[in-house]
């Protein structure tokens, strides 16, 4: 159970008790605890296993939202998490994805004009209920329909933090099944996109079947959409929907290369290996009927002449020829980052005082 999953779900709970009204040192009590975990160097279930050792001992987290994490670990799921969705309708959370609309303005949406789907949000905005609600106006309620804009055309796009949340915690409870060998997130998700239409995992297993139910039975899966002898797609609570492929171990980079994409970085690949005399896709490279790679995405890129790219460059934006040129750009790492513009303390969403942060800068030169 990876730290990020545990955190997204008491980000949520957070958001879910904030919109019902809940004291503010509660909400705070769980995001607090979200950022603890999320900035966590270990596992928090290995924390749970190790003699003498106790959850209690973070930053934090009192002997409830250890109780809490342990269930987590334990079930991939919490009890009040999921009385609080079957509370909060669907339609109020989405409020949440409209930019500038965070807890307490969908709270006030929701309690006080009895806003429970985007529809109807929108039809508040035009009506001018939602500029007479204290708090808002005019100003705020042309901004929320120019917001709910950008997530129509988003669809179901997820932001990359939750979106890759989600996929490590599949991938994390696939890497438990006996017969898989090999398993990882591919897709925009592994590219980094700031946003996701959908998430892609492959895997490698002996009995496909076996990996398949472990997925439908995952915590964050609300169904299954299709299902076959090698993929399976489903839908997750969140709204976005995940396909799980199981492949051959030859085939395994191959098709890591061919599902992370981009589509465009992927027409220039294939390209190179046609100028090479070879035919390249989803199951490995071939020369003629002849298989010549396929097993690493080493490998396949070795197969047309070039340096494993990083997936983050993969958009056919001159990677290639830096990659051709052996001029590649040393990826930027957390170890790179030298401070924050933006910095929140405990008078809204923080943790550290200005002194605090002030010493801390001061400390490191």
């Amino acid at each position: 159970m990876h730290n990020q999953h545990i955190a997204s779900l008491f980000e949520e709970l957070a958001d879910l008790l904030e919109i019902q009204g809940a004291n503010a040192f509660r909400v705070r009590a769980y995001r607090n605890a979200a950022r603890t975990l999320e900035n966590l160097s270990e596992s928090a279930a290995d924390i749970l296993v190790q003699p003498g050792r106790s959850l209690t001992e973070l930053d934090g987290i009192g002997q409830d939202l250890a109780d809490k994490i342990k269930v987590i670990v334990q079930t991939g799921a919490l009890p009040q998490l999921e009385e609080m969705r079957a509370e909060v309708p669907a339609g109020v959370v989405q409020m949440l994805r409209i930019a500038g609309l965070g807890p307490k303005k969908v709270a006030a949406l929701f309690h006080e004009l009895g806003v429970t789907t985007l529809a109807d949000l929108k039809a508040a905005c035009e009506a001018g209920r939602v500029a007479e609600l204290k708090g808002f106006g005019k100003k705020t309620a042309q901004s929320i329909l120019d917001g709910m804009v950008h997530v129509e055309e988003a669809g179901k796009r997820v932001l990359i933090s939750v979106a890759s949340a989600s996929a490590e915690a599949v991938v994390a409870d696939l890497q438990q099944v006996a017969s898989v060998s090999l398993v990882s997130v591919a897709g925009s998700c592994r590219r980094r996109k700031e946003t996701c239409g959908d998430l892609d995992v492959l895997a490698v297993a002996g009995n496909s079947a076996e990996a398949m139910d472990r997925l439908a039975a995952h915590p964050l899966v609300e169904k299954v959409l299709a299902r076959g002898e090698t993929k399976q797609r489903v839908r997750l609570r969140s709204g976005i929907e995940l396909d799980l492929r199981v492949v051959p171990v030859e085939s395994y980079g191959a098709a890591m290369q061919y599902f992370t994409g981009s589509k465009e970085h992927n027409i220039v690949i294939r390209r190179r290996a046609q100028e090479r005399g070879l035919k390249l896709n989803e199951y490995g490279v071939y020369r003629g009927d002849e298989y010549v790679a396929g097993r690493t995405e080493e490998d396949v890129y070795a197969a047309v002449g070039l340096p494993f790219i990083p997936p983050e460059l993969r958009e056919n934006r001159g990677e290639i020829e830096l990659a051709e040129a052996g001029r590649l750009p040393k990826l930027i790492e957390v170890s790179d980052m030298q401070g924050d513009l933006l910095l929140h303390t405990p008078a809204s969403v923080g943790v550290a005082t200005i002194r605090e942060m002030a010493e801390a800068a001061k400390a490191r030169g």
